[in-house]
């Protein structure tokens, strides 16, 4: 388990006018009892010991006493909380029986020798969704839904006619595009969890965010370093700063985390489950056998496949509510 002390300075942010409505994070504090931090700090203590070395002493033989005047005492105290804060922390969410989705981070509040530690864990958990009355929303959503479509088509034929009637020369004329049913339908269902994103308001907690916001983070730095842009430039030609960027992808983060939360709930409502055979059928689809079978063991395309699946499924029940 990694200790994160928690970074204000990474919250995602926005201007108030664009504020997204982001949920504080679930706080539990945790007590290390005197005895078992002065343990801890004794083991630290002795481990960094053997590491260091100081005149008249060999390496590995530094007595803990003179060691520690020669270390820096947060350091000592930092490898100490790695040693007792887990079990702490796996005790303290027993007895709460919370649920984090993320990895905790940590604000020491007492780490004074001699007496008991103090810290705050910061975690996330699983948003309450009430549905309330949701098959309500989405008949509505989905009645809007075709009127902007029509508002939709009906404007792009009143522009290609204007640009028929500008264009003489028969060679510029073209008719307009007609959506597709499959173009429809992904629009009805993004009009459908917008409308339902705002009746129910789901409360997603700052860290969840936050680890959105570092996995977009890692994926464009990732895109600009494989196309040789510098992450400076990509910021420069955005005309935007780092702060800005990240509170663009928090709204996008947010967005996208209340609609998978949203999908679950109305999945463990209805009783949709993704079946062996729904996930069998999808891997048939791997036409080499060699990629299907390194496909079928890894955990995590086992797992995305599975989101897929229950996604599109939700997707289905939802636009057949009449």
């Amino acid at each position: 388990m990694t200790m994160n002390k928690t970074d204000k300075k990474t919250t995602p942010k926005v201007d108030d006018e664009k504020k997204p409505l982001i949920a504080p994070n679930t706080v539990i504090i945790l007590t290390i009892p005197k005895k078992e931090a002065e343990q801890a700090y004794s083991k630290a203590l002795k481990k960094l010991a053997k590491k260091i070395k100081v005149d008249g002493f060999r390496k590995g033989n530094v007595p803990a006493k003179i060691a520690e005047e020669s270390l820096n005492p947060q350091q000592i105290i930092e490898d100490a909380l790695q040693i007792v804060v887990p079990k702490i922390y796996t005790e303290e969410l027993k007895k709460s029986g919370k649920k984090p989705l993320t990895h905790p981070e940590f604000n020491p509040i007492s780490l004074e020798k001699g007496k008991d530690w103090v810290l705050e864990a910061y975690i996330a958990e699983r948003p309450i969704i009430n549905l309330k009355s949701y098959k309500e929303t989405i008949k509505k959503a989905q009645k809007q839904a075709v009127k902007e479509i029509e508002i939709q088509i009906k404007s792009m034929k009143e522009a290609a006619k204007k640009h028929e009637e500008e264009c003489k020369d028969e060679k510029h004329k073209h008719e307009p595009q007609e959506p597709t049913a499959e173009e429809k339908e992904g629009f009805t269902l993004q009009f459908i969890f917008k409308e339902l994103i705002e009746d129910i308001k789901p409360e997603i907690q700052e860290l969840l965010v936050k680890e959105e916001v570092r996995f977009d983070l890692d994926n464009l730095s990732q895109k600009l370093k494989d196309m040789n842009i510098p992450f400076e430039k990509f910021l420069e030609h955005r005309k935007m700063t780092f702060e800005q960027l990240s509170n663009e992808l928090a709204a996008g983060a947010l967005g996208r985390l209340q609609t998978s939360f949203i999908i679950n709930e109305i999945a463990e409502t209805e009783k949709i489950s993704v079946e062996k055979a729904d996930f069998d059928l999808e891997m048939a689809k791997i036409s080499d056998k060699k990629v299907r079978k390194e496909k079928e063991i890894d955990p995590r395309y086992i797992e995305m496949v599975g989101q897929t699946i229950l996604r599109q499924k939700v997707a289905n029940y939802i636009l057949s509510i009449k």
